[in-house]
């Protein structure tokens, strides 16, 4: 006999497929006039989860009796906005409110790359102009 409980979860799993695909997550890009690339960025999640139970009363064919249910969840959550300009820079914008300072810190990597690079550039142009 096929376990029921395995059956009912892989139906679960099967309605599910095809639900959440890569462009769940990474949304279509939109360019701006100026060449700016938006692309939106999501968090995805989903459980299922089942349970059941074999009576000891038969039915008519003698096979046990079988009670039980299966449930499923997803979740899509707006996460940010991967932001490049037509220079090439690259900078995440995030809609979520709360972030941890680590968090800040990946956000304003880019820019500080860019400023701290721009600041050693200037020093050598001066350095080569005296």
């Amino acid at each position: 006999m096929a376990n029921p409980i395995k059956e009912l979860i892989e139906s679960a799993i099967d309605s599910m497929d095809g639900m959440f695909t890569a462009e769940s997550i990474i949304g279509d890009s939109v360019s701006a006039p100026d060449g700016t690339l938006i692309i939106p960025i999501a968090k995805v999640s989903f459980g299922v989860g089942g349970g059941g139970c074999e009576f000891k009363e038969t039915n008519a064919d003698g096979t046990n009796r079988f009670g039980g249910g299966v449930g499923a969840g997803a979740s899509i959550k707006p996460e940010g906005f991967l932001v490049i300009t037509k220079g090439g820079s690259i900078r995440f914008v995030t809609t979520v409110e709360k972030q941890s300072a680590v968090e800040k810190l990946i956000d304003y990597a880019p820019d500080m790359v860019e400023r701290i690079s721009g600041i050693f550039k200037k020093d050598n142009e001066a350095s080569e102009d005296a």
